[in-house]
């Protein structure tokens, strides 16, 4: 059920026997050459539509800006300070605990919102007593979306083989596949070191983390070739991920709260 398309009503009769809610977070930022910057967005509203439907559970309109600042050298993005993101998602998650909801299932499509999501979920508990969860689009995708990738170095990455897969799929037009092209990525930063996807600098046995912006090491916007990608891959992979996130948001909605009792 989308909150925002029912009169308050329905929602009064829901919270009658359930109190679980689904709250997106999506982005709207640089995705490449060849994807919309709304790409990102569409795909995790649509995400949590999907997953609300199937478990029964209610879902909340998805939250258009993220954390992206690491984005905003491409024109279009848009990006707010993580402590705006927190102190936003606070007081609107803040009036739903006040209605009757107390479990937060959070869907994420950002690693900039990891660190607003946590606060958030640790101060409702603090204030309300309620459950907060986060899944992460992409993550499942990755783990369940059951498919061989052509491309080899970073098919998971921003923009590239698994996204525009699941972007032709889901919201063909907002990808403009006749830009698509292989990324330029700067040279190493260092003869020793190894850039990683998300900000991960790979030295040695381990790697450290370096936060740089995207055009630092990927000027084009995106981390793999993204020419490999189908439809047919992008089905698949949303199939997958969507059936895993229903099952994930059911279990969730009747998990035991937890106690918080010291030993």
């Amino acid at each position: 059920m989308r909150t925002d398309r029912v009169p308050y009503a329905d929602i009064r009769a829901y919270l009658q026997t359930k109190d679980t809610v689904i709250v997106p977070i999506g982005a709207t930022e640089c995705y490449g050459p060849h994807l919309a910057t709304g790409t990102e967005l569409r795909i995790c509203e649509a995400y949590a539509t999907e997953i609300g439907e199937r478990a029964g559970i209610a879902v909340v309109p998805v939250v258009p800006f993220n954390y992206s600042h690491m984005f905003l050298d491409y024109p279009g993005t848009c990006s707010v300070d993580m402590a705006t993101l927190e102190r936003y998602l606070l007081d609107a998650c803040d009036g739903l605990a006040g209605q009757g909801f107390k479990r937060f299932f959070f869907i994420n499509v950002h690693n900039g919102s990891l660190g607003p999501l946590e606060g958030v979920s640790r101060e409702l508990r603090r204030r309300h007593g309620t459950m907060g969860a986060l899944i992460d689009v992409f993550s499942v995708m990755r783990d369940v979306g059951g498919i061989k990738f052509e491309t080899t170095s970073a098919p998971t990455a921003h923009a590239a083989e698994m996204v525009t897969s699941v972007a032709l799929h889901l919201c063909p037009e907002l990808v403009f596949m006749d830009r698509a092209k292989p990324p330029v990525i700067s040279p190493s930063p260092h003869d020793k070191v190894r850039a990683l996807s998300g900000n991960k600098i790979a030295f040695g046995g381990s790697h450290f983390i370096n936060f740089a912006n995207m055009a630092d090491d990927s000027p084009m916007g995106l981390r793999d070739d993204p020419l490999p990608s189908t439809a047919e891959k992008g089905k698949t992979i949303w199939e997958n991920a969507v059936a895993y996130g229903a099952e994930a948001v059911s279990i969730y909605s009747v998990m035991t709260p937890p106690s918080g009792v010291p030993a």
